[in-house]
């Protein structure tokens, strides 16, 4: 089975991280993985997307026309890939910085404030892991573990640590919390 993961947003927001984190997470559970960065003209505050393809069985070419999932970061990424995603892809949108909802019906939209969130666990910078915590409590692509990991492995700081494995586990409690998992 293949999954096409879409991320998008601000440079700075940890577009990069996230697709990191994942490709790294597919790694570690025996699973082959891309990471294609895309960066815009400035990369802090410019338009950063990547895309992490993960798969059972090697995999022939880094391109994802039809990712399985979205994820959203800005008001500028839902404009841009709105239109482009197929029908059935889950996108998780940051309401917090968007001003519109998803107009299509033929999506799962899961809407999460990712930026009050981040800054209730300690660092506005753990939005990407909110995000990506949302992501497994909707599908377990990996196991939590393997994202623990790779925090305490990839971050240099104690504090660094704490907050994105609050991050994590934010986004994994949100959906339940808010009765939205059933919407995954």
């Amino acid at each position: 089975m293949t999954t096409g993961i879409l991320l998008s947003g601000f440079g700075g927001q940890g577009v990069m991280s996230a697709g990191k984190f994942l490709a790294h997470a597919a790694l570690h559970e025996n699973k082959y993985s891309i990471f294609l960065p895309s960066y815009g003209a400035e990369v802090r505050g410019g338009t950063a997307y990547c895309s992490v393809k993960i798969s059972d069985a090697p995999i022939n070419s880094p391109l994802i026309d039809n990712p399985d999932i979205a994820i959203i970061l800005n008001q500028p990424s839902l404009d841009r890939f709105e239109a482009q995603l197929p029908r059935g892809c889950l996108v998780i949108v940051n309401t917090d910085l968007t001003q519109r909802k998803v107009s299509r019906k033929d999506v799962t939209v899961i809407e999460l404030p990712l930026n009050t969130l981040a800054i209730q666990c300690g660092n506005i910078k753990t939005a990407n892991v909110i995000a990506l915590g949302a992501l497994l409590a909707c599908k377990p692509i990996f196991k939590k573990a393997t994202l623990v990991g790779l925090i305490k492995e990839m971050l240099s700081s104690q504090d660094l640590i704490r907050q994105n494995l609050a991050a994590l586990d934010s986004g994994l409690t949100y959906l339940k919390e808010n009765k939205k998992g059933a919407q995954c």
